[in-house]
């Protein structure tokens, strides 16, 4: 992860959502095993139906198409999927 902006990267993510060992943790899970998400990172999901999103990260930034641009909780229900 870069240092980044106020709009993107680390100095982004702890300006706008906070950054501690939790948040550190939950980018590292979404990352290496997380389900993509559509938006160019990954999520994690909560096991149940319907199907809820906990937590995202959307990956590339005006530094690398490889660098984190964002990560936050996701407190909505994820789009449409199979139903229960």
């Amino acid at each position: 992860m870069r240092c980044g902006t106020r709009t993107w990267g680390w100095k982004h993510i702890k300006a706008r959502h906070g950054w501690n060992n939790t948040m550190d943790r939950k980018i590292g899970t979404a990352i290496w095993s997380g389900d993509p998400n559509g938006r160019g990172g990954y999520s994690t999901y909560a096991n149940q139906c319907p199907r809820r999103e906990k937590f995202r990260t959307i990956i590339g930034t005006p530094a690398g198409s490889n660098d984190l641009l964002t990560a936050y909780p996701v407190n909505a229900l994820a789009a449409a999927g199979a139903a229960c």
